[in-house]
């Protein structure tokens, strides 16, 4: 995992200007849509990826359609007696 630091700017209006050594690293593309998650003394800003981007990285497990279907079913009935 890169991990660089770099100065960045705030703008008049609270917008905020990271390098372009920064973007690229961790994937911000214009227009990107993205999520901060901040604490007392952090800001963290995470790229939100697009469906096409997703669909075209590699599947963290392989899992069959029936094996989906059947994890589906047991989840939703898990979910029905909780209504209960």
């Amino acid at each position: 995992m890169k991990k660089i630091k770099a100065i960045g700017k705030v703008g008049s209006k609270g917008e905020l200007y990271p390098n372009k050594k920064i973007r690229e690293v961790v994937g911000i593309k214009p227009g990107q849509n993205v999520l901060y998650i901040a604490t007392e003394d952090k800001l963290e800003v995470i790229p939100i990826k697009n469906f096409l981007e997703l669909f075209d990285e590699k599947p963290l497990v392989k899992i069959s359609v029936e094996e989906f279907e059947r994890l589906t079913e047991e989840v939703l009935g898990s979910m029905e007696k909780n209504k209960k």
